[in-house]
Formats: structure tokens, sequence, C-alpha cells
């Protein structure tokens, strides 16, 4: 059983997967197993692992897409892990986080889809302000289905 939580001032939803909490306030969570403190960087000592994924969508021609890298403005340390998402499939890729809060992050060169969704994780915990993503998409010349 999952919880979904709601930000009603930044409109952010958390999902989380335990435990399953009974009653939320702003400061505290209750469950059958007991009561605790909402707050610091750690879900009971294990790291807060982020995922953001948009869903996949149909570009704006039927042929099929390629993607040729994906670019980042975003902050944080370490590394973080992009993932296209196709219709029935989803490839994963690392990438270093940069100091400048620019990065880029290759993708295969073997994707070709016509539907196309992505998705961001911090896989360490670490904190990351994310503020833009953008996708250099190419068409095939011939290829539709």
């Amino acid at each position: 059983m999952n919880t979904f939580t709601c930000n009603t001032l930044t409109g952010a939803v958390s999902e989380y997967t335990w435990p399953a909490w009974q009653s939320l306030t702003p400061t505290h969570a209750g469950s059958a197993t007991g009561l605790f403190a909402l707050g610091g960087d750690t879900d009971v000592g294990q790291p807060v692992v982020a995922q953001v994924r948009l869903p996949a969508t149909l570009r704006e021609s039927t042929l099929k897409q390629s993607i040729q890298m994906a670019y980042l403005s975003m902050q944080g340390t370490g590394s973080a892990r992009f993932t296209v998402h196709g219709a029935a499939q989803a490839w994963s890729y690392d990438f270093p986080l940069r100091a400048s809060g620019q990065t880029r992050c290759p993708v295969g060169r073997g994707i070709r889809e016509n539907y196309l969704g992505f998705g961001l994780s911090n896989p360490a915990g670490q904190a990351f302000t994310l503020d833009r993503v953008e996708i250099l998409t190419s068409a095939s010349k011939t290829r539709r289905v």
C-alpha cells in the first residue's frame, strides 16, 4: 500500500512505499509501526531517492524519432540517472552532475520510437535542483513503422 502526499503550497507530490502511513501532519506521520518525525536528509537512515517521470507522449511527427542528446540544467553533486521511456521499453543512463549547473547525458543511438517519455532520479539520494530538460531529437527520413 502506497501513501501519496501533496504540498499544497508548491503542488509537489510525493509517494511513499514504506511504511503505509495512516495519518500525516506537516511534522509527523503515523503508521501501525509507530509515530515518525518528518524532516531531515534521510528516511529512517536510508537516502531519499527522488524519481521524476514525464509520460511517454507522441512526438511532433509520425516518423520514428531518435535522440541525439539530453541536456539538463541541474544543480547538485555526484551523478544522476536519466531514463528514456519508449512505448514498451525503457533505457537508463548515468551521468555526472557538473558544478556549472549545465550537463548533458548521451543516450543510446539505437532508440527509435514514436512515443517518448523521460525520467530522472538521484540513486545516491543526494540533493538536487532541476531547472530544465532539453531533448535534442532527429526524425528518421523514411521510417514510420
